[in-house]
């Protein structure tokens, strides 16, 4: 805002821009979906034709190392409460105050946006 207050071009833009970023987020995302089915099939398929081999040897050990890694990771969070305090707590709020301060000064736009990228989602 410019202090000026609020003009109906500030929200009819949001809105506007909300609702086309709602309906090309929904159509887009289905087709990424699809596109991942797809993908995954056709490696299902090279693998059982014997166009792809996996060493299930190997996938199998990194698997029980991730695992022994997080079994490590938990025992330490449990027997040691201090972990579990934020180690950059003072940039997330830091963090916080910006995007607040943000979205405060540009509430009305930011409103109909959200608004009217939920039309968009819902219509698209």
């Amino acid at each position: 805002m410019d202090g000026k207050g609020i003009t109906r071009q500030e929200v009819m833009l949001g809105g506007l821009a909300g609702i086309c970023s709602g309906y090309l987020f929904k159509n887009v995302s289905k087709y990424a979906a699809a596109s991942a089915v797809v993908g995954y099939l056709v490696l299902q398929g090279a693998s059982r034709s014997g166009y792809i081999k996996v060493n299930w040897k190997k996938v199998n050990e990194t698997i029980e190392d991730i695992k022994e890694d997080i079994v490590e990771e938990v025992t330490e969070i449990v027997e040691d409460s201090e972990t579990l305090v934020i180690e950059n707590e003072g940039q997330l709020a830091a963090t916080a105050r910006k995007l607040y301060a943000a979205l405060r000064e540009n509430a009305a736009t930011s409103g109909s946006f959200t608004g009217g990228f939920i039309l968009g989602v819902l219509f698209a």
